[in-house]
């Protein structure tokens, strides 16, 4: 069934990570060399234990918030990654689809998240970069798409019978299917591909199944149960 792209098909598995021991002097030069805002922390395993960030580094040098503010204390002080880190590190896994990844990014202001497996251990990364290519794919890409993999294969409905146009990521739908139950899949599944913004349809259906439900056939014959005589 047609879906939302994977995090695991977007993500990055060449990650730079830092320990949970590393000097604080060691990660603001690493961070610098590497040309990246952050890197996960991990232990020997490769067990996610934080995210050690640029502004990680920045509360240590200019700490602010409350003065009973206990991690902005501990960031203030720290001499080793394990205590500048942000913990517990926000993880996601590569079978989430990408617009869990977006709504953590958005939420927490994170540039990246770890992409960890069932056990906890980093397999990559991802980053708000690598989610925008979801959302640059070409309108014919996307046409293709909705038509041989949705309406083709998924609804098993001739492509040639809709009409379908796809204009910066706005699909247009219309035509004749089959049973009025059809549409509000149809579009569903359209509205799930990559880079699809809007579904606009107009469809019609040939025959309005919507409110009928099955009826059971009565007991008959050598199986119907005997009525005690009164």
């Amino acid at each position: 069934m047609s879906s939302r792209r994977k995090i695991g098909s977007v993500m990055v598995t060449d990650v730079t990570t830092v320990g949970p021991d590393t000097p604080f002097k060691a990660v603001a030069v690493l961070l610098a060399s590497w040309s990246i805002s952050g890197a996960p922390v991990v232990d020997e395993d490769d067990h996610v234990l934080g995210v050690v960030s640029q502004g990680d580094l920045l509360q240590h040098e200019a700490p602010h918030g409350r003065l009973g503010n206990r991690q902005v204390k501990r960031k203030a002080g720290a001499a080793f990654v394990s205590d500048l880190m942000t913990k517990p590190a926000v993880t996601v896994r590569k079978d989430d689809d990408v617009v869990v990844a977006a709504k953590l990014l958005e939420e927490h202001r994170f540039h990246r998240l770890p992409v960890v497996d069932d056990e906890g251990k980093l397999v990559g990364i991802v980053s708000r970069s690598d989610l925008l290519r979801v959302f640059l794919r070409t309108d014919g890409e996307i046409r293709e798409e909705v038509r041989d993999e949705v309406i083709l294969r998924e609804m098993s409905i001739d492509p040639a019978t809709l009409y379908v146009a796809v204009q910066n990521g706005i699909v247009t739908l219309d035509g004749k299917v089959e049973r009025a139950s059809m549409i509000p899949v149809l579009a569903a599944l359209v509205s799930r591909v990559d880079g699809v913004v809007e579904v606009r349809q107009t469809l019609a259906a040939e025959f309005d199944d919507r409110g009928i439900s099955p009826t059971l056939p009565g007991d008959v014959g050598i199986l119907s149960p005997h009525k005690p005589h009164s």
